[in-house]
This record gives C-alpha cells, structure tokens and sequence, in this order.
C-alpha cells in the first residue's frame, strides 16, 4: 500500500498541481485520509517519499538515455528535466508547507539530475558553460512553465539549438 501511496501522489502531483491533496488522493485510492497518514505520518514524510521514488526514476531513465547520442534520446532527456522542474515549483512548496529538509532534497536531487543531462549535451566542459546552458534551460523551462504551453515545441527547439 505505502507504494500505491507513494506513485499515486506522484502521478496526481504531475496531473493536479497545486490541486493535489490528501483528500484528493485518498479519493483516487479508494482508502481513508487515515490510512495514508498510517503510512506517512504527516506531509513532509509523504512528500520526502513522494521525491525519493520520483527522483530515482528520473534519474534511471535519464541514465539510460545518456548513453543514447540521438536527437529522440536528448528531447526525451529535456522531457525528464522538465517534468522535474515542474514536480518541484516553489509554488507547490508554498501551498503545502513543506520544510527545507524536502527543499533542500529536492534541490539536490535535481542538481545531480541535471549533471546527467549536461554531460549528454556537453560532454566534459567547464563548469562555466555547463552553468550558462543550465541557465539557458532553465529559464526557458520557467517561461514555458508561466505560459501553460505545451513543452515539446520549446523542447524541440532547445534539442536544435544545443545539439
């Protein structure tokens, strides 16, 4: 149950948002809010949870991709960075109060992520055009993000204009 718990909140975080809740949740399992809590005793539990499984996979998928030097393995490895961006945007941090120690996971998580990606890309460069292409992703991935656009044409253009 406590990993029907975990891949369902994953799954419901990437389709409601900021929507996403327990209740919600529960609803989706056809179990009590109670039986949630049995597993995870409060939201920074599940959550930690939530992103230890969620991070795993991306990472594994992403590692498989890496080694794929094709313009199909990079736009599904920005698909992966993107989905990442987009599981852990301050807003959902906001809503539901979790602490640092989620944050500062995740931002962890996400670093080595995109230290994955940066080497399909890159290869072995400077640390400083690693930082200027992260830059560069990750400020499209925002403003994709605010827009409420679909990503795969920003992400098409991005595999062209980097690869």
């Amino acid at each position: 149950m406590r990993d029907a718990i975990i891949r369902a909140s994953i799954e419901s975080l990437r389709q409601e948002g900021l929507r996403f809740s327990v209740d919600t949740l529960s609803e989706k399992l056809k179990i009590s809010k109670k039986t949630v809590y049995k597993y995870f005793p409060d939201k920074e539990s599940l959550a930690l949870a939530l992103y230890e499984t969620y991070y795993s996979d991306a990472a594994a998928q992403a590692g498989q991709l890496a080694g794929q030097n094709t313009a199909d393995a990079h736009r599904k490895l920005l698909a992966v960075y993107f989905d990442s961006k987009v599981m852990t945007r301050s807003g959902i941090f906001n809503k539901y109060k979790l602490n640092q120690t989620v944050r500062a996971y995740t931002a962890g998580k996400s670093d080595s992520l995109w230290k994955i990606i940066a080497a399909s890309f890159c290869g072995e460069t400077s640390g400083d055009e690693t930082k200027t292409l992260r830059i560069i992703v990750d400020g499209s991935f925002e403003k994709l993000s605010d827009a409420g656009l679909a990503p795969d044409d920003v992400i098409e253009r991005l595999v062209n204009l980097l690869w």
